[in-house]
């Protein structure tokens, strides 16, 4: 298994990876990222699975992937592979990662981590091997610069998530969706430890919105806004000190705020503004290449993870609370 640098030079054999998934959103997003990073990580695809054989017949040419198993249990069990890829619809997500978590190899997944708080804890429990769940909001250039800005606020004492979408009609917009927005304040500030929300219904667009006030398990207090159908779709975090205030505007794709930027605010003036200066590959504005370097060094080396089964499992948990108007309240 691979455990050289990432200079191009090899010092042991390929990473073997078995992907099971092969749907538009593995096929846009994660065998690209795959194959881009074959030139400086000594990888391969050792095969692919989907539930709909054609559909993974057709990843396996577009990639230029040699096997497709004719089952998952066929995947599962071959022992010619080094970690998992799984890329699936999230009511899924649990069952496949349980299966494949036997086999105790290294676990990429896709978020959210199952279809409940309840799957999020039973794969917290289960899956004991180096793991990544896809919140790539963690990895993305300008969200790892911002979060270092906020690691530099000693006083620190509110933070807002403002997440918005147009027409958006997800069944399940906060779990499913708006649950990057949760995940990525709490990789800010820390565990969210209480919620209260008020949802709305709005007539005109037949959905609801949620407002959220949390607090941290360090006592910091913070606002979501999650609004599935507006005039707008951006993807905005701020952070409040005493006399340092600061303003992500987050690049994601389905936003309008390309390129991303940070606005620094000292003492009520604007003193400087950060722009996103890794714009040219989707890919890696989107982290999705910065969460698979992460997982590789995992299976490198078994080191932790910026985002796992773990650290996924309380922001499942909110994230569940929030989408039902259910408060948590204050353990302490």
């Amino acid at each position: 298994m691979y455990s050289g640098s990432h200079s191009g030079k090899t010092t042991a054999k390929p990473i073997r990876v078995a992907v099971i998934g092969a749907g538009e959103w593995s096929r846009q997003y994660h065998l690209p990222s795959l194959k881009a990073l074959a030139s400086e990580i000594p990888l391969e695809i050792a095969g692919i699975w989907n539930q709909n054989a054609e559909t993974a017949e057709l990843a396996a040419r577009q990639f230029k992937i040699g096997r497709v198993y004719p089952t998952l249990d066929a995947l599962a069990q071959d022992e010619g592979v080094d970690c998992f890829v799984v890329v699936v619809n999230s009511s899924a997500t649990a069952e496949i990662v349980c299966r494949l978590s036997s086999r105790k190899l290294p676990i990429f997944s896709e978020k959210p981590p199952g279809k409940s708080y309840r799957d999020a804890l039973l794969l917290a429990d289960q899956v004991q091997v180096p793991n990544v769940v896809a919140f790539n909001r963690r990895y993305m250039p300008i969200n790892r610069r911002f979060k270092a800005l906020a690691d530099g606020i000693d006083d620190a004492f509110f933070a807002e998530c403002h997440f918005y979408r147009n027409e958006r009609h997800y069944e399940h917009f906060i779990v499913e969706t708006g649950i990057h927005g949760i995940n990525y304040m709490e990789y800010l500030c820390g565990p969210i430890r209480s919620v209260e929300t008020e949802t709305q219904r709005l007539p005109s667009s037949g959905s609801d919105i949620w407002i959220s006030s949390v607090t941290f398990e360090s006592g910091m207090r913070g606002l979501f806004k999650f609004f599935p159908c507006c005039g707008s779709s951006v993807e905005r975090y701020e952070l409040h000190g005493r006399h340092s205030s600061i303003y992500l505007h987050c690049p994601q794709s389905y936003t309008s705020d390309h390129p991303g930027k940070i606005d620094i605010h000292e003492n009520g003036k604007l003193i400087s503004t950060l722009y996103d200066e890794d714009c040219g590959s989707p890919l890696r504005t989107a982290g999705i290449l910065d969460e698979y370097r992460d997982f590789f060094r995992a299976v490198s080396d078994g080191s932790s993870t910026v985002s796992n089964f773990r650290n996924a499992c309380n922001t499942m948990r909110v994230a569940e609370a929030i989408e039902a108007a259910s408060d948590i309240l204050d353990r302490q």
